[in-house]
């Protein structure tokens, strides 16, 4: 029998997001979640962040020093995946690949979406569906489900009974006791995870600055009836894509109102198609209803809901917006809601959709003046003591959450009687090494920030290194643009390069100039996106390049006099 178990966290501690846990006990290694991270406007040419995985290819002799490595290589049993949010789920055909095959599962809802990413990405790899009353042994791991109540369906903690001791893993949960899919958290289960004695309690920490219970998603209905009620137009609602419970609550105002339902956005049509095969959505076929039937109703007939709630710059809400849909159109009278949170770093793209939207004297519902359409799906403090309650763990661990939020984590767990010495405040990079009588900390996990290019999958080890190259080989082009309060060219686009020799500066003008011509004249009211004006430029710059086998470093400026 193993007497230690090793708990590495490649993700999610300390930085919220891309969480990648890996649990070990005798050279069996059983992975826990395999998320995304966010970009931020900073960070030029990135799309995402992925885990480093560097350590993990090394345990498994897959590493560039496979010739140095000595003792017998380690091998993975498995993976869960505790919920369908891109931190969660996002990574998987980014790191798939990198690894052996490896049996995957998740829930219902969360393996439904994880297949319909890797089908995207034409990867062979599939996620298998483990129900809530299953126990399954991988190895030396047996795992059992929780049902959770979250921002999302079929949310799951997961019981880990090792050798060493049983583990809670308690990734992204609240206790709402009124959830809109009325499956509320499995409190009886986990109380019986926690007699049969829990050694360590990984327990998400976003909320432990919050007081109190956290809001029940059920509330949000009672906000979307009374906008309803009182919109004369078209109604837009946006949320993230994954959230089909809050899409649902939307639909069931819509239909009380005799609205019929569009969905646009290649996200939000995944979503709606999954939920129906899934029994999750529940929608009349007549009431459901194409972008080009919905321009041909009353305004006051029509939901549509909409994919861009953090206003990405290729979304079907910023396309609207710009009036470069070609069907629908924000009017006078029209409403908007968005019913999600920004995430941290795409507040200025959401502030410039909100005021374009605004311009167009649409009603305008967002977070700065109206908490009504979005709850939390993390636990505040009292949700979190009841956790602690329920597990009744030896040592606790918060994830999930920055440093700050796992220190408040650890005033909470004082409050309830834990000692400084049973509270661990994990480093990212550092490894719990846990035996039958307590813990200590193991070696230092080597890893670095992987960003990757969504578009094409690659791997950008540093944005940084990645434009000084392109600057050095191929130049810089920026390309500035006057645009007055109208939404009007003042002038034609003055290009600057540097590092690069280029005759035709006149004609890339020109083409600018005339492609972004076409776009404010399908503007009906002349108030365009400006991160939308900055795409088509640097679209527009970086296909004229192409064309003659060139790739500077395209810079778009637009200036607003």
């Amino acid at each position: 029998m193993e007497n230690s178990l090793s708990f590495i966290s490649l993700g999610g501690v300390g930085d919220v997001t891309k969480n990648l846990y890996l649990y070990e006990i005798g050279g069996e290694i059983l992975v826990v979640d395999c998320g995304i991270g966010f970009a931020e406007e900073t960070m030029p040419g990135v799309d995402l962040m992925i885990p480093d995985i560097s350590y993990l290819k090394n345990i498994l002799r897959l590493g560039p020093q496979n010739s140095q490595q000595t003792g017998k290589a380690k091998k993975i049993v498995g993976m869960f995946l505790t919920h369908g949010h891109e931190d969660h789920i996002g990574a998987l055909p980014f790191i798939l690949p990198n690894l052996p095959n490896f049996p995957i599962y998740a829930s219902n809802l969360t393996a439904a979406l994880a297949n319909e990413k890797l089908k995207d990405f034409g990867l062979p790899h599939r996620v298998t569906t483990a129900s809530f009353d299953q126990t399954i042994t991988l190895g030396a791991f047996r795992v059992s489900l929780a049902r959770v109540t979250h921002s999302i369906i079929d949310a799951a903690n997961l019981f880990i009974r090792t050798p060493v001791g049983n583990f809670y893993h308690a990734s992204d949960f609240k206790f709402d006791f009124t959830p809109v899919d009325g499956k509320p958290s499995e409190i009886r289960k986990i109380a019986k995870f926690g007699e049969e004695g829990v050694l360590c309690l990984m327990s998400d920490s976003l909320g432990a600055e919050r007081p109190g219970h956290s809001k029940s998603e059920l509330s949000i209905t009672e906000s979307f009836d009374d906008e309803f009620r009182k919109a004369k137009g078209k109604v837009f609602v946006s949320t993230y894509s994954s959230n089909i419970s809050r899409m649902n609550q939307a639909i069931e105002v819509a239909l009380k109102y005799n609205r019929k339902v569009c969905f646009i956005g290649r996200s939000f049509l995944k979503a709606r198609d999954v939920g129906k095969q899934l029994g999750y959505m529940s929608l009349p076929t007549k009431m459901d209803i194409k972008p080009q039937d919905a321009k041909r109703l009353p305004p006051n007939q029509v939901m549509i809901l909409v994919a861009g709630s953090q206003a990405q710059v290729e979304s079907a809400l910023v396309r609207i917006a710009s009036d470069n849909d070609k069907d629908l159109r924000i009017t006078r009278g029209d409403t908007i809601i968005f019913s999600a949170d920004p995430i941290p770093g795409n507040e200025v793209n959401i502030n410039s959709l909100i005021d374009t939207l605004s311009k167009k004297e649409a009603r305008v519902v967002y977070s700065d003046i109206s908490d009504h359409f979005h709850v939390s799906g993390h636990g505040s403090q009292n949700d979190l003591k009841l956790m602690i309650s329920l597990t009744n763990p030896k040592f606790v661990l918060p994830i999930g959450g920055t440093y700050r939020q796992m220190v408040a984590y650890r005033e909470i767990a004082r409050d309830m009687g834990y000692r400084d010495d049973k509270i661990i405040l994990l480093d990212q990079k550092k490894e719990i090494i846990f035996s039958e009588g307590g813990f200590r900390f193991g070696k230092i996990i080597d890893a670095s920030k992987i960003y990757v290019d969504q578009i094409t999958g690659e791997k950008i080890e540093s944005f940084v290194v990645m434009d000084r190259k392109k600057i050095a080989e191929e130049g810089i082009v920026v390309v500035i643009v006057e645009v007055n309060s109208q939404g009007q060219l003042v002038s034609r686009p003055d290009i600057i390069t540097k590092g690069i020799i280029y005759q035709k500066k006149e004609q890339l003008a020109v083409s600018i100039e005339q492609e972004l011509k076409k776009m404010f004249g399908r503007s009906t009211d002349n108030n365009v996106n400006l991160a939308y004006v900055r795409k088509t430029i640097q679209q527009t710059t970086e296909g004229i390049f192409y064309r003659e086998k060139r790739e500077p470093l395209v810079i778009p400026v637009v200036l607003e006099i």
